[in-house]
């Protein structure tokens, strides 16, 4: 197994593919995007990871077709994991690749029956013209062969790590190498990843799934941003969220802390939850990131106001603070249980901080349109992390009509759609949405979470 870069700087953050059989590193030239470096992982004759460069503190897996197992038999750790078009038993008759179909391709493996594989993953002869370029043009074919033997004797060895979790699967309804039916059954049977169905061949547009999972910052702000002067009339669950932090922070302030103290408030907005803390703090200095432009707050003896991405910038600053509050913010980043060990590190001795996010489950009711922005985490993996969980509840909004119901994202900036969105109906953008999933939902179900962390 080796690691090939396609893209490598100073970056912390990593995008790692595991190819497919029959791909390498050339297929996924395409895979590069703004402060992100790029590694395929191919070569499956053997199951051992190089060892990844120690600058990456948050690495993202899009494992495709073959090496979706492949990924679960070297035991990969990471920040978050997506499947595609693959199954962590890919030679069974029930949940992967029908044995005979794997073993008469291992078994008659030529330059033939390999252009006509390719044919089968493209799906037709106009999505094979579009990738053909990308495909290894003088394969090996002895080692293909072993590759093949060698991750099906991994698989019906039971190699693979059992405590291998995957956060999104998307499967390719028109499937010719994985039967969708078989991928399906498998990743139903789970309950930790959200199945994605797309109208697609084998050979889906890696770039677009990779661009849909990976936080677009500037959708994010520019939603926000136009979303400004309707936020806090229309917020009416963020609104509850930022009463509950100050109920939790009054609870824990001690009176050292409440003056001349240093502050850094993470996604401060409109203003919700800082029109609540200042009627308990008077900080000597606050700290504002946003990735909008926000209002000058006037509050303390010095303020600074920053519009980047917050999660960059405390990882990058040296500086501490007596308290930070953030709120309805964190499910945006790219790593936002590892942003929670981020947030100790920057706190000075006896600082507090109290996060709010959402968990997984937040908004399902739209999950059946689109893959969701953010790859929701779970109760139970913030429950792992430095800090404890105060408070988890859900609250629902019921609407009139579909259509009040858009507005409201609209004018919260729940959920911006950016030019680079992922449709269900067509990973390369040319469809809608399927009639089956033409009716909105009438309600939309939060799941708060807030986090008290303590240096």
């Amino acid at each position: 197994m080796k690691i090939e870069f396609i893209k490598r700087g100073a970056a912390t953050r990593l995008i790692l593919i595991f190819a497919g059989w029959s791909t390498d590193s050339r297929y996924y030239n395409d895979c590069v995007f703004d402060g992100w470096d790029t590694a395929v992982v191919c070569d499956y004759r053997d199951m051992t990871l190089p060892p990844l460069p120690s600058q990456y503190s948050t690495v993202y897996v899009f494992a495709y077709s073959l090496g979706v197992a492949v990924s679960a038999f070297c035991g990969v750790a990471a920040t978050a994991m997506i499947a595609i078009c693959g199954s962590l038993e890919p030679v069974s008759d029930q949940f992967g690749i029908p044995e005979t179909v794997y073993q008469g391709t291992l078994a008659g493996l030529s330059e033939k029956s390999l252009a006509k594989f390719h044919l089968r993953m493209a799906g037709d002869r106009d999505r094979l013209a579009e990738i053909a370029g990308r495909l290894p043009s003088s394969p090996d074919l002895e080692v293909m062969k072993e590759e093949l033997g060698h991750i099906r004797s991994a698989a019906l060895s039971g190699q693979r790590s059992k405590d291998i979790k995957f956060d999104r699967v998307y499967l390719a309804e028109d499937d010719r190498i994985f039967p969708y039916a078989n991928l399906y059954d498998f990743w139903n049977q789970r309950n930790d990843a959200s199945i994605v169905s797309l109208k697609a061949s084998h050979a889906v547009d890696m770039a677009r799934i990779i661009r849909s999972c990976l936080p677009d910052t500037e959708a994010i702000g520019e939603g926000f941003q136009r979303a400004g002067k309707s936020y806090n009339e229309n917020a009416l669950i963020q609104r509850e969220i930022c009463r509950k932090i100050a109920e939790r922070l009054q609870e824990r302030l001690t009176e050292d802390k409440r003056d001349g103290i240093c502050l850094l408030e993470i996604g401060p907005g409109q203003g919700l939850l800082t029109e609540e803390w200042r009627k308990m703090l008077r900080p000597k200095s606050a700290t504002y990131v946003d990735l909008a432009e926000v209002p000058c707050f006037g509050i303390a003896q010095e303020e600074t106001y920053l519009q980047t991405d917050a999660e960059q910038w405390l990882e990058d600053t040296s500086r501490k603070f007596d308290i930070i509050l953030s709120a309805s913010t964190i499910q945006w980043f790219a790593d936002p249980i590892g942003f929670i060990t981020t947030v100790r590190a920057h706190l000075n001795p006896g600082g507090i901080a109290i996060l709010s996010t959402f968990v997984k489950g937040n908004l399902h009711q739209l999950d059946a349109l689109r893959p969701s922005p953010i790859l929701y985490r779970t109760a139970e993996e913030y429950a792992a992390a430095p800090a404890e969980i105060l408070d988890e509840w859900k609250s629902t909004l019921r609407f009139q009509s579909s259509r009040e119901m858009m507005r409201h994202l609209s004018l919260t900036g729940v959920s911006p759609r950016g030019k680079k969105q992922l449709s269900l109906s067509d990973d390369r953008g040319k469809g809608e949405l399927p009639k089956h999933h033409s009716l909105l939902p009438l309600e939309l179900t939060f799941c708060p979470l807030l986090l008290f962390i303590k240096a």
